[in-house]
C-alpha cells in the first residue's frame, strides 16, 4: 500500500470546511497568536514589501501580512485545492495584491512553481510544516533561508510536540473544544464519530519540539532565533537572515 502524501488529508473538503469555519474555537489564545504575530512583522520598523505564506490554507495568515504592510504583495504555496478556494474567496478584495502557487512543500519541487529567482522580505508559515518528516522540515528551513533577502525574517506558527507534565494536553484541549463545537451548532452525531475527523486530520502529524526546531534553524544559518510565543502543543518560532 503508497503512504499518503504529508497533510494529504487537507485536500478533504469536508475537512477543510470544518477547521476553517471552527478554527478561532478550536486553537486556544487564537486572537493573541494573531496579535503578536503581526507585531513581530512590524517591529523595528520592519517593511515587508514581498512575502512567502508556506501551505498558505484559507490565506488568513496573508490576510495578516497584508493588513500589517499595505504596500506588500505575496505568493501563497499551497496544494489543497480546498484552501485555494477559501483563499481566494477570503481575499477576493485585495486581488491583484497576491498569487497561488500550487505546489506541496513535500520536496524540493515546490521552489520550481516560485516566480524566477523570486526573493522574499518575509516567509510565513502557520500548522502546516509539522505535517513534513523532521528531515524535510529541517531542509525546507534551509531553502526558505535561501528565499530571504538579507536582513528578512521567517516566522513559523506551528503545531510542535510538548513535553513533561504537559504531554499530550493539547490533544485533549483540542477534543475537547471540538464536541463543544459540535454541540453548539447542535450536531447529533455521536462523539465518536464527530472525533474522527479530528483523528483523521491530525494522525499524519509529525511533531518536533519548538526549541529543537530552533536548533535546526540556528545550525543553517538564521540569527536571531527564539522561540516567541508557546503553549502546550503551539509555538510561533522563527529568526532572521544576516546581512
Amino acid at each position: 500500500m503508497t503512504a499518503a502524501k504529508p497533510g494529504a488529508v487537507w485536500k478533504d473538503e469536508t475537512v477543510v470546511t470544518g477547521f476553517i469555519d471552527d478554527r478561532r474555537r478550536l486553537i486556544p489564545l487564537f486572537d493573541a497568536q494573531e496579535a503578536l504575530a503581526r507585531r513581530l512583522l512590524t517591529r523595528g520598523d520592519r517593511r515587508v514589501r514581498r512575502f512567502c505564506d508556506l501551505g498558505a490554507g484559507d490565506g488568513g495568515f496573508a490576510e495578516l501580512v497584508m493588513d500589517a504592510h499595505p504596500d506588500s504583495t505575496g505568493v501563497l504555496v499551497d496544494f489543497s485545492e480546498p484552501m485555494i478556494d477559501a483563499a481566494q474567496a477570503r481575499l477576493e478584495s485585495t486581488r491583484g495584491r497576491w498569487q497561488i502557487v500550487r505546489a506541496d512543500l513535500a520536496s524540493a519541487q515546490w521552489l520550481d512553481a516560485l516566480p524566477h529567482e523570486e526573493r522574499f522580505d518575509a516567509v510565513v508559515s502557520r500548522l502546516s510544516i509539522h505535517h513534513l518528516p523532521d528531515g524535510r522540515k529541517r531542509a525546507l528551513y534551509a531553502e526558505v533561508l535561501d528565499l530571504l533577502d538579507p536582513g528578512g525574517v521567517f516566522l513559523n506558527w506551528e503545531h510542535v510536540l510538548d513535553g513533561g507534565i504537559a504531554e499530550g494536553m493539547f490533544d485533549e484541549y483540542f477534543r475537547e473544544r471540538v464536541l463543544e463545537a459540535a454541540c453548539e451548532r447542535e450536531d447529533s452525531r455521536p462523539a465518536e464519530e464527530v472525533l474522527r475527523g479530528y483523528e483523521d486530520a491530525h494522525d499524519d502529524d509529525i511533531l518536533a519540539p519548538a526549541e529543537v526546531q530552533c536548533e535546526w534553524l540556528r545550525d543553517i544559518g538564521f540569527e536571531r532565533v527564539d522561540v516567541y510565543f508557546k503553549l502546550p502543543g503551539l509555538a510561533i518560532f522563527g529568526g532572521l537572515k544576516g546581512h
